[in-house]
């Protein structure tokens, strides 16, 4: 029997200024953003708001948080598989 929960948020990893960082709720955020059909600055914008939602964001890294998932967003849109696979993390249960 699995530890996780089914309906939990899948974490995926950004590399955010050379570091691989796990984040929860980015391919929410992606899907949300879509349909809105925000593009450019406005999406990235959106997207970091939604995912500072339900991840710590330290103060100051706000920038670097959004251009690294607005090049993940740009990823996801060319090759939406692709682009998931690239940010899939392995989650292991803790017991």
């Amino acid at each position: 029997m699995s530890g996780r929960d089914p309906k939990a948020s899948k974490i995926y990893k950004i590399d955010v200024g050379g570091d691989m960082i796990g984040l929860a709720g980015v391919e929410q955020a992606f899907l949300e953003v879509i349909k809105l059909g925000l593009k450019g600055d406005q999406a990235a914008e959106k997207i970091l708001e939604i995912v500072e939602r339900t991840n710590f964001i330290p103060e100051g890294s706000e920038r670097q948080y959004k251009c690294a998932l607005s090049l993940a967003y740009r990823n996801y849109l060319a090759d939406p598989s692709a682009g998931k696979k690239a940010m899939e993390f392995e989650q292991k249960p803790a017991c």
